[in-house]
């Protein structure tokens, strides 16, 4: 009498839940019958989601169907495959992912076997670790899929698209302060303007310029704060688009340094600024050793992020080697008639919180040779959301700037990060991939 076994039934199984999760990928799985299976058990075929044109571009898998999975942990799990089977696999011409599947519970995971194994210490081990998530098929696998194809593929070969949909984060925020300004003639050098408004207020505002013997600013100069930094009675008002264009290129700059001042008086009691380098940065909390944490809300919800951390040990052994201090660097821009603040995202470097650290420009460059796209993104929004703030019954809004954040922009054209990140040199990944730990506080 014949039998069919249950290792029959669980590896049918496996192809078929295999099969249709590609399906629902938008691509082809191609099996090979049972008796022309040599360690291969089918191909994927590669499809065009927009046109649903097919190449004859290939991905070979191996699945391998189990009940149980080794060294489960929630998080991860292993398979070690054989170690002739692996030779077989890994000197293939064609990319070979291996799949585990698990049909009582729906999992389907796969690896890039000749990606993997790139690690001499992972192919000695001869064991594959499966990360839950990271290693799922699913359909944004499809890329992934289309990158192992694109890297074996011979030269003029074309992949088909594998663009998606997404949206462009805008750095720039629009900016927006009163219509007009006040101007004052002054018989004060810009050396003496300061000192004077010291006489009335210990930390007088630093939200005006001087021009041609005259104060210009959005601040009321008839404030007795002015009394000895100006001649009241030839204060004017004029409107501010009507003086941003009065000397063309000289005013225009004045208003953007009119702007910057500005915006370091609305930011001046949580950050600050670096005359040297041109940006504001997150200042230390001696509270708590220096670190700080920055909670927001905003249109995506509540977020959080370490803006002031402590790295390493210094050679005392008692305290950071350097403290890391998120800063973004503005830029004012006109943009047809309206002005926009760009926000560009960077760090600065401490020993202990205050005093620069003379290594600033080596912690920048490494960090910069890991940082990923989400980290950029994530470090914008911050920026977007701590600069869009309105004031509360403990804070008065500054009353002269204020920003508004714009809408991202739907591209339909988008490249999956994959296909930039997989490409990468191995050992640029792994040091990426440790970096990120200190990166996506």
């Amino acid at each position: 009498m014949k039998k069919l076994h249950k290792n029959q039934l669980l590896g049918d199984a496996g192809v078929s839940r295999f099969a249709a999760r590609v399906a629902d990928s938008g691509l082809v799985f191609h099996p090979i019958s049972g008796t022309m299976d040599t360690g291969i058990d089918g191909f994927i075929e590669l499809r065009d989601p927009e046109t649903g044109e097919v190449r004859a571009q290939f991905v070979a898998a191996q699945l391998k169907t189990v009940s149980t999975l080794a060294e489960d942990n929630g998080e991860t799990f292993t398979y070690r495959p054989e170690a002739r089977d692996l030779e077989h696999w890994y000197n293939a011409s064609v990319p070979v992912i291996l799949v585990v599947v698990q049909p009582t519970t729906e999992l389907i995971c796969w690896k890039s076997i000749q990606t993997y194994f790139q690690d001499p210490e992972r192919k000695r081990a001869r064991k594959v670790t499966f990360v839950r998530g990271e290693d799922e098929l699913t359909s944004g696998s499809a890329s992934k899929l289309a990158d192992l194809v694109a890297r074996f593929a011979r030269p003029g070969a074309v992949t088909p698209s594998m663009r998606v949909e997404e949206e462009l984060e805008i750095n720039l925020l629009r900016a927006s302060y009163p219509y007009r300004l006040n101007i004052a003639s002054t018989e004060l050098v810009p050396a003496q303007i300061s000192p004077a408004l010291k006489e009335v207020r210990d930390r007088p505002p630093i939200d005006w310029v001087y021009h041609d013997g005259r104060i210009v600013a959005f601040r009321d100069l008839d404030d007795p704060l002015f009394a000895r930094a100006c001649d009241r009675g030839s204060i004017d008002q004029i409107e501010t688009h009507d003086w941003v264009t009065s000397e063309n290129e000289v005013t225009k700059r004045l208003f953007v340094r009119l702007l910057s001042l500005c915006l370091g008086e609305r930011l001046r009691e949580r950050l600050m600024f670096d005359q040297g380098r041109r940006y504001h940065y997150f200042k230390s909390n001696p509270q708590k050793r220096g670190k700080r944490v920055y909670t927001f809300k905003d249109g995506r919800g509540e977020g959080k992020k370490t803006v002031v951390s402590l790295h390493g040990l210094n050679k005392t052994k008692d305290g950071a080697s350097y403290v890391r201090h998120a800063a973004f660097v503005p830029r004012f821009l006109e943009l047809d008639g309206e002005w926009f603040l760009a926000v560009e995202p960077t760090y600065h470097f401490t020993r202990d919180g205050f005093n620069e650290s003379p290594y600033g420009s080596d912690y920048l460059k490494r960090i910069k040779e890991i940082e990923r796209n989400s980290n950029v993104r994530g470090h914008v929004r911050m920026w977007r959301a701590l600069l869009t703030e309105s004031g509360d019954l403990l804070h008065d809004e500054y009353p002269f700037l204020s920003f508004e954040a714009l809408a991202p922009l739907p591209h339909a054209y988008g490249v999956p990060d994959e296909l930039w990140s997989n490409r990468e040199d191995p050992e640029m990944s792994k040091a990426r991939r440790a970096g990120q730990s200190e990166l996506d506080l």
